[in-house]
């Protein structure tokens, strides 16, 4: 071989080593070219976990993963930032879709997912077991439109438009005013207040307020509402209207900007929460399961108990697991609903 010749083949050589190299450095650390947008980029990533484990997981249906053996995850790297669609899928229960948006540098999180059954077997309940023959229990203190307890004391709305407090061991003495500012009451409004172990909800005849503990006073939320349900966590609410559904988190029931969760074209009634991350609630004849993330499209599915039902009544047993549904003079429980 000529001398030239050796000379072009070490120059290329050469060249291709200082054009490749940082193109395999950046490649290594997780950077990408954006043909889109023209750019390279810094990746991300999407972790996906189920309950129960899903059978593959396809991302922008093209990438195709499965988890373990014995895990129920799969993590999806060096993902452009942008969105993704992700697609859960189990043999016989209802696919999972959500189109998120991945960031540079960051694991975007779909961690809660429960792939609900496409035939849940419903069996006929004992009716003396049923839930719905408890008894509404009346609030201990006269003078009040609306109670809930919290840490045992009772937390009350007065027929004088302000929020107490007063122990339950111990109704009779003198109870704590909460609230420096009275709201405007009604006698023929509807109120409702609802607590957990932190935090207080006020639906003022169709207006939600939350007891900022900062300035004690009774901050408006939202309205039209008929209800409002905490998280078992107490991180999350839940309220509907008519016909929408919204959810907040409660660090930031201030400032809500975009939480709707379900817009029904039939009036929405009683719902419930099933974890901490899914609700069900019942549209008209309807009885139906929803994710409270939010985040792209929201995952919804209708249960079908094979059974037509009329105004259906639902009532969650939260350690069993199962959920009751009253309709007519039926009563029915299915199985194990969520793990």
């Amino acid at each position: 071989m000529k001398k030239r010749n050796r000379f072009i083949i070490v120059l290329v050589c050469v060249v291709g080593f200082f054009v490749i190299s940082p193109v395999l450095v950046f490649y290594s650390m997780g950077y990408r070219f954006d043909f889109e947008k023209m750019i390279i980029t810094a990746t991300g990533g999407i972790y996906v976990r189920s309950f129960p484990a899903p059978e593959q997981v396809v991302i922008d249906s093209k990438i195709t993963q499965k988890p373990g053996l014995f895990s129920n995850w799969v993590f999806v790297q060096s993902l452009i930032p942008n969105e993704h669609a992700v697609l859960v899928q189990k043999t016989d229960h209802y696919d999972y879709f959500k189109t998120i948006l991945v960031e540079e540098k960051e694991v975007t999180k779909l961690e809660n997912i429960i792939l609900f059954k496409k035939d849940i077997l419903f069996e006929p309940a004992d009716p003396t077991q049923s839930p719905f023959n408890v008894k509404k229990i009346t609030s201990p203190i006269k003078k009040s439109v609306a109670f809930a307890e919290q840490n045992g004391n009772i937390i009350w709305l007065g027929t004088d438009g302000f929020l107490y407090k007063s122990s339950a061991s111990d109704i009779l003495a003198e109870p704590t005013k909460l609230t420096l500012t009275q709201i405007e009451m009604s006698d023929e409004g509807v109120y409702q207040v609802t607590a957990d172990n932190k935090n207080i909800f006020v639906n003022n005849d169709g207006n939600l307020l939350f007891l900022n503990p900062k300035t004690n006073e009774l901050e408006y939320i939202y309205s039209p509402i008929k209800d409002i349900k905490i998280s078992p966590n107490g991180e999350s609410i839940v309220f509907h209207g008519d016909k929408n559904i919204y959810t907040a988190l409660v660090s930031n029931v201030l400032n809500i900007k975009n939480g709707l969760l379900y817009k029904s074209p039939e009036k929405i009634n009683n719902f419930l929460w099933l974890n901490d991350y899914y609700i069900v609630f019942t549209a008209g004849n309807k009885i139906i399961v929803s994710e409270t993330d939010y985040r792209g499209n929201v995952n919804a599915v209708t249960l079908s108990p094979k059974i037509n039902l009329e105004k259906p009544e639902i009532y969650f047993d939260q350690q069993e697991n199962k959920l009751y549904i009253s309709t007519g003079d039926i009563l029915l429980l299915s199985e194990k609903l969520i793990p």
